[in-house]
C-alpha cells in the first residue's frame, strides 16, 4: 500500500493550515511530523485521515483518490487517534474496544466473534491494559486511557494508523513502550503509521522517517539523517539542540530557549 498526498492545501477560513504539501508514505514505515505549535501538524493527520477536505489537492490510496471511499470502508483502511477523545462515553473499557470490530461486521447484523475476542485479547495483553477492562472509561487515568484508544486503533486492524501526540500523559516507561510497540507493528503488519509529536528525543529513537512542518509548509523530508540536524530544527523550534549518536541512531536532545523569557 501506498499513500500520496499532492499538493494539498487547507484553510480555516481566511486562514491557511497547509500551503502545497506533497508526499509519499510506504508500508512498514514509521513517518513523524514535528514542528511547533501550530505547524499544521494535526490538520494534516486529519487531511490524511478524510476528516478535513482540502480546499485544494488530494489524497490518495494505491493511486485511488480518498474521496472515492465511504466512511464505512475508509474505516477498514485507516484508523485516527484523537487526543480529544472523551472519558465521559458511558462504557466499559471492553465495550469501548468492541466498537473497533464495527467496520469489519455486517452492517446490520453485528454479532462480536472468537476471532473479535481474540483480537482484542491480544492487544490488551500487549498494551498491559487487561486489567482494566471490566472498568467504566471515566475510572482510569489519562494515562491509562491513552494506551486505551491506542489499543482500539489497533483492534480495528487498519492498515494506516495515524497517532496525535500518542505520548501525552504517558509516564516515561510507557512512552517508550507504547511507541517500541507500534514501531513493531508497524513493520510486523507492513503497516503505513504517521505519527504527530511534540517530543523530539522520542522522534528520533523511533522515526524511519520524518516530516518537519513550519507554518503550515514542509520545511525538510526524509530519513532521520537527512532531516535531524541542529541547523534546522534551532531554526525551526528557536531551541538549542544537541545531536548525540546512540546506536547508529541520531538522538535529539533540547538544550534551552535561544531566546529565554524576559531577557
Amino acid at each position: 500500500m501506498k499513500i500520496v498526498v499532492e499538493g494539498v492545501e487547507v484553510w480555516y477560513n481566511s486562514i491557511q493550515a497547509l500551503k502545497n504539501v506533497s508526499f509519499s508514505l510506504g508500508e512498514g514505515e514509521v513517518t513523524f511530523i514535528i514542528g511547533p505549535n501550530g505547524a499544521g501538524k494535526s490538520t494534516l493527520l486529519k487531511t490524511i485521515a478524510s476528516i478535513i477536505k482540502p480546499r485544494i489537492g488530494a489524497v490518495y490510496i494505491d493511486g485511488k483518490t480518498i474521496s472515492i471511499y465511504n466512511p464505512r470502508d475508509l474505516s477498514k483502511i485507516i484508523v485516527y487517534v484523537d487526543p480529544q477523545i472523551s472519558r465521559s462515553i458511558p462504557s466499559t473499557v471492553l465495550e469501548f474496544l468492541i466498537t473497533a470490530r464495527y467496520p469489519h461486521q455486517p452492517l446490520l447484523n453485528f454479532k462480536i466473534s472468537r476471532r473479535d475476542l481474540e483480537i482484542i485479547e491480544k492487544i490488551s495483553r500487549q498494551l498491559n491494559i487487561e486489567h482494566l477492562l471490566d472498568r467504566r472509561l471515566d475510572q482510569v487515568s489519562s494515562g491509562e486511557f491513552q494506551r486505551i484508544v491506542i489499543a482500539r486503533a489497533l483492534i480495528q486492524n487498519p492498515k494506516v494508523l495515524l497517532l496525535d501526540e500518542p505520548s501525552a500523559f504517558l509516564d516515561l516507561r510507557y512512552r517508550l513502550e507504547v511507541l517500541e510497540y507500534v514501531k513493531r507493528i508497524t513493520q510486523q503488519n507492513k503497516l503505513i503509521s504517521v505519527i504527530a509529536i511534540h517530543d523530539l528525543y522520542l522522534a528520533s529513537l523511533y522515526a524511519d522517517k520524518a516530516i518537519v512542518l513550519e507554518n503550515g509548509e514542509i520545511i525538510a523530508i526524509g530519513t532521520p539523517d537527512k532531516v535531524f540536524n541542529c541547523e534546522l530544527l534551532e531554526k525551526v523550534y528557536k531551541v538549542r539542540i544537541a545531536i548525540t549518536n546512540l546506536n547508529g541512531k541520531k538522538i535529539i536532545i533540547p538544550i534551552e530557549p535561544l531566546e529565554k523569557i524576559g531577557s
